[in-house]
Formats: structure tokens, sequence, C-alpha cells
């Protein structure tokens, strides 16, 4: 599978690289994108190109170059980055493994008169973050068998060496702590008001009840008798 990135289009429709291109200066974003695209390719093992307008490069670069892995082509004087790209989707030998990231409207219509596909530069900028961002949480310090638990092997060897401790009492280090005191609840009588009858907490006496027994029968004689 190849893709073939138009590189200054690239930039400059994604919104979070276009902000940081300053006026005159974008040589540090054109490197960006070619290292965010080496680490891409690390990654998915894509054969993976970009191409530059070479027409408006100061410096003295070679038309061709092969960066981490990646190929950089800057287009030949008199030839633009659009040109470079169609001459690539018209010589490949095999367009359904083409892939052209570009926003620009002829060189959609010319790749797909190859039969090449294509990808929008926010969506190829967004499939890299994904990508990249995934790899850095899955990195850890961490030994690989705390991560994926012991082997079977380590398993039996711990079960194993547990079986044969002695059987003794585990000393706790949890310090003992009394049980509070709790306090016996008082009796009634050492409460109970002085102006109440004694007989309300410890009943009437002997004598009271014989007498209260003769008045309720002499009451019921009485009704019978009426």
């Amino acid at each position: 599978m190849l893709i073939v990135i138009d590189g200054y289009n690239f930039i400059f429709t994604v919104p979070a690289l276009e902000k940081h291109v300053e006026i005159n200066r974008i040589e540090p974003m054109r490197d960006y994108i070619i290292s965010l695209f080496s680490k891409y390719k690390e990654e998915k093992k894509y054969d993976i190109t970009v191409v530059f307008d070479g027409n408006y490069i100061q410096a003295t670069l070679p038309k061709k170059q092969i960066y981490s892995g990646i190929t950089v082509i800057y287009s030949r004087s008199g030839i633009n980055a659009d040109t470079e790209i169609k001459n690539i989707t018209t010589l490949c030998q095999n367009p359904n493994d083409v892939y052209i990231v570009t926003y620009d409207n002829e060189i959609k219509r010319h790749v797909k008169r190859c039969g090449c596909h294509i990808i929008e530069p926010k969506t190829m900028y967004q499939e890299i973050l994904e990508i990249l961002t995934k790899g850095e949480n899955n990195t850890s310090d961490e030994p690989e068998d705390k991560q994926k638990g012991p082997s079977e092997d380590d398993a039996k060897y711990w079960m194993d060496v547990f079986k044969k401790l002695p059987q003794e009492e585990i000393p706790s280090f949890v310090p003992k702590r009394a049980l509070p005191k709790i306090e016996k609840k008082k009796s009634p009588s050492h409460t109970r008001n002085v102006d109440e009858p004694h007989c309300k907490y410890q009943g009437p006496s002997a004598d009271e009840t014989q007498y209260w027994i003769r008045v309720f029968r002499e009451t019921e004689r009485n009704e019978h008798q009426d």
C-alpha cells in the first residue's frame, strides 16, 4: 500500500497545523509532518511519499530523499507538487493500492480517473494522532508479568510453596483494645418522684391487697341485690 501526501496542502487544510505556520517560516512545519509520517510508517509499515512544491524553496535541497524510511520529493523547477502527484498516480501499476492525501479538487479528479483512492487531510491527521497516542498509552515501565499476571508455571510454583508452610497461627498485629464498660441502668426505685406512692414501684402491701378485695366483693353483692 502506497500513501502519497500533498505536503503543503496537508499543512494548510489541517487547522491544528496551519495555526503554527509563521509568516515565511513554513520549514519547521514541513519538518514536523515529515517526522509525523515517519512515526506513522513505523506503526503501519506502509510505503509513504510526501510531495512538496520545490519552486518556492530558497535552500538547495535534493529533489528526492529518504527520511526515516519515507520518501520526500520536492518538485522540479517549473513543475509544481500537483504535477508530481499526478505523474505518480498515472504511472502506478496497482492504482487500487494507492491512496492520495489532498484537498485539492483538481488532483482529486485526476486521482479518481486513475483508479486511486482519496483521503482527506483532516481524516489522515486524526488517524495518525490516534495511532501514536494509543502507542504511548500502552507503554509501561512495569514488568510484563505484572501487567499480564503470573504464568502457569509461576502459579504452580507458589502454590507448592504455600502448601509446605507450617500451619501455625499467624500473630495478629492489630492491637487489642479493652471493651468499654457499660453502666447498668438504675432501678426506677432510685429515680422515682418522692411525691408518687410507694406502691407504684413495689406494689401494695398484703394488708392493702386484702382490704381492696373485700371492697370489690362487697360492691359486687350490692349490685346483684339491686
